[in-house]
């Protein structure tokens, strides 16, 4: 028996496979933790590994199986996480009655060893969010809001854009500005582009920042199957928050907005085009992941401490 974070698990040792594989994700929500020893291995025939060498695996799809985790890990107990480390054991997928010498363990229910830890994240893909509204909607106010008080990195994709656009040297500058100036979409290569290099500059830096809010994307079909064509496997999306605010409410923030933002699009005429562009556009995205169970809609008419209320529940509730 080892003892992890106060716990004691069985061990069990096994021989070497011949097939390594990388980490997935698993969620701590359901688990019971009833496969125990052999039968748990058994049953996680298809767990990744991740090069890293870092967190639990089990199979997603036996919620009845006990967490998987590395022999020689050690375990580190967070506000949030409960994480394993130790050094890389490949796994075999198939018949998992073979791993490597060094052996495995099989560690209880999570609930019983971080009952704070709502969800484990064993993959290092980004974990998004996207978050969906018209102009003036507030999704820049929410997402800082939402950094605050979760570990989430914000990812404005308009502000990537205005960025590149005044960066000295860019070659989509100009593309950029003409796009902006007329209320329409930039193209989405260039979008994706900026928001792939922004998650990977993050997580270079902090290995542990794999959370991410990405607001204003995607704005229409091309930029929801360019993301599917770029990032299908490197990214997973959790759920898409929409704050649904009437266009009246809309333009008159984004009025008083651009009376001290200095941004070119916060005026009336563009503002008229850019909120054609998103009735056109973008709901039919929010409607399309609605179908998928994948929306979580807030009315963002009301004052900030209010949305922010019913923003909070949500991510207490999602992780």
């Amino acid at each position: 028996m080892r003892s992890v974070s106060g716990s004691h698990v069985p061990t069990v040792p096994v021989s070497a496979p011949s097939v390594p594989a990388v980490m997935s994700v698993a969620s701590a929500d359901g688990y019971s933790g009833h496969a125990h020893g052999a039968a748990a291995a058994a049953a996680a025939s298809s767990v990744r590994v991740h090069s890293t060498g870092r967190g639990l695996c089990q199979h997603q799809a036996t919620p009845s199986c006990s967490l998987i985790g590395l022999h020689s890990g050690r375990g580190i107990s967070s506000k949030r996480h409960f994480l394993l480390t130790g050094q890389l054991i490949p796994l075999i997928t198939g018949d998992l009655s073979t791993v490597s010498p060094a052996g495995f363990m099989i560690v209880g229910p999570l609930r019983s060893l971080c009952k704070k830890a709502p969800r484990i994240f064993l993959a290092m893909n980004p974990q998004v969010v996207f978050v969906l509204g018209g102009p003036g909607a507030g999704k820049g106010t929410q997402c800082a809001k939402i950094v605050e008080n979760f570990s989430y990195t914000h990812l404005s994709a308009g502000d990537l854009l205005r960025e590149e656009r005044s960066r000295t040297g860019s070659e989509f500058g100009q593309l950029i500005d003409s796009y902006i100036k007329e209320g329409k979409i930039v193209p989405v290569e260039i979008t994706i582009s900026l928001l792939k290099k922004a998650m990977e500059e993050t997580m270079k830096k902090d290995e542990n920042k794999f959370r991410f809010l990405i607001d204003g994307f995607p704005r229409n079909e091309d930029n929801l199957q360019g993301w599917t064509k770029v990032m299908d496997g490197k990214a997973d999306v959790k759920f898409v928050l929409f704050f649904d605010c009437s266009n009246e409410v809309c333009i008159e923030r984004c009025l008083e907005r651009g009376k001290s933002s200095g941004r070119t699009d916060d005026n009336k005429e563009s503002l008229e085009k850019r909120i054609k562009t998103y009735l056109q556009s973008t709901r039919p995205i929010i409607v399309q992941y609605e179908k998928q169970g994948k929306v979580r809609t807030i009315d963002a008419s009301r004052s900030v401490s209010e949305v922010f209320a019913d923003v909070k529940s949500i991510f207490d509730r999602e992780g």
